[in-house]
């Protein structure tokens, strides 16, 4: 590791251990928890189909709410890296002692699996009850997809979305300082895989980076595709992509369709492969669809973090952990719940980064890595997981 890679490393990993995001949302009081005229303000949700960051978040969420007072979470049942959320839902409903919130037991909605037609059709149905029945005071909601069919002006119920790849980028929101919509807030880290292309081309100075993704308005920016052009413009490396439709009902298609798609890059001369982010895909599959890459020693970083990483990706930049983020949205959702516009509040919340690497990859890839990346490594898997 050249000095210039080690010190932009620390640099990178020292700020935001110094100044991790600040929780600016929730000031004069404006966090403590008072009635809807008294009664509970009763929340709906709706996420894009099961996924761990959508879990993570209401998880997270739930508990920095209960440290503002607001609901009681003793109890609530979740393990990490889970990806259902109903259960949560379903137990802070019947347990979360709404006096302050109620999760409402018939409006939580989830697109998962579902056709295009079926996607809008049922954003419809949320839009409507909104509309005519008035009994939602505020709605969470998870994920791109999601945000870009209820982020509209067809209702004005208080809308936050959180895990949204970008935000911006998705149309979701105008802009990360101003969401368009006076009901509309977005959760922005505008800069996430912009460092993660950049500690990974630190690290490795390749030439061409790999991508496989799904090549659809949607997949693009989960894949943070203008992210990682940007970082390629000003580095002068070129990106070599295959598409691989997400969401397939196929799983075994849809497998070998991935490892054909690490074959046609291997073919194609890369020599380093972001792997980007898949809603659908088994994660234990990792390390079979990896092995063109392994046997012609060509890293691999995960744009999701650990479970890629202790399942075949050789490293990732990801996030430590929820819980400052859950307080951050905490106290966004206490200010709206105090008459604060979204619109008005700060979007933009920094996640302390982790590093995460893989030895038994590290050594199928030829990667010695140096006594430097160890000090500044949160994570080590000896081996890859083994798939059960």
């Amino acid at each position: 590791m050249s000095k210039r890679t080690w010190v932009s490393v620390v640099v990178f990993l020292s700020i935001f251990t110094m100044f991790p995001g600040e929780i600016s949302n929730g000031k004069d009081g404006k966090e403590l928890p008072h009635t809807n005229n008294g009664k509970p303000w009763r929340i709906a949700y709706c996420e894009s189909g099961e996924f761990v960051n959508y879990a993570s978040t209401l998880h997270a969420l739930a508990n920095g709410l209960a440290e503002l007072g607001w609901l009681n979470a003793q109890g609530l049942p979740y393990t990490q890296g889970q990806k259902e959320s109903r259960m949560m839902w379903d137990w802070l409903a019947q347990h979360s002692e709404g006096r302050y919130i109620e999760f409402v037991a018939d409006a939580y909605y989830s697109l998962e699996k579902m056709s295009a037609d079926e996607r809008a059709a049922t954003a419809q149905q949320i839009i409507r009850r909104l509309n005519e029945r008035q009994d939602i005071d505020m709605i969470l909601v998870m994920g791109t997809g999601a945000g870009q069919l209820l982020a509209n002006d067809q209702h004005k119920v208080p809308m936050l979305v959180f895990s949204s790849s970008n935000a911006v980028q998705a149309g979701i929101i105008q802009s990360v300082s101003d969401s368009g919509r006076d009901h509309v807030w977005a959760h922005m880290e505008p800069a996430r895989y912009q460092r993660q292309i950049e500690i990974f081309h630190d690290l490795f100075a390749f030439k061409k980076l790999g991508m496989v993704y799904d090549d659809s308005p949607e997949g693009r920016v989960y894949a943070a595709l203008e992210d990682v052009k940007k970082v390629a413009a000003e580095r002068g490396f070129t990106i070599a992509s295959v598409s691989v439709k997400d969401k397939q009902n196929n799983r075994e298609a849809h497998r070998q369709q991935m490892l054909n798609a690490y074959n046609t890059l291997v073919d194609e001369g890369v020599d380093a492969v972001y792997c980007s982010l898949y809603l659908d895909r088994d994660v234990t599959e990792l390390s079979e669809l990896f092995a063109p890459l392994y046997s012609k020693h060509i890293p691999t970083f995960a744009q999701m973090g650990v479970a890629e990483v202790r399942n075949g990706a050789l490293l990732s930049v990801y996030r430590a952990d929820f819980v400052g983020f859950g307080k951050f949205a905490a106290h966004t959702m206490a200010q709206v719940f105090h008459g604060e516009k979204p619109r008005n509040l700060l979007q933009v919340f920094e996640n302390t980064p982790s590093i995460v690497l893989n030895l038994e990859v590290a050594e199928k890839v030829g990667y010695n890595p140096p006594f430097e990346v160890f000090l500044v490594t949160d994570e080590i898997y000896q081996k890859i997981e083994k798939k059960k």
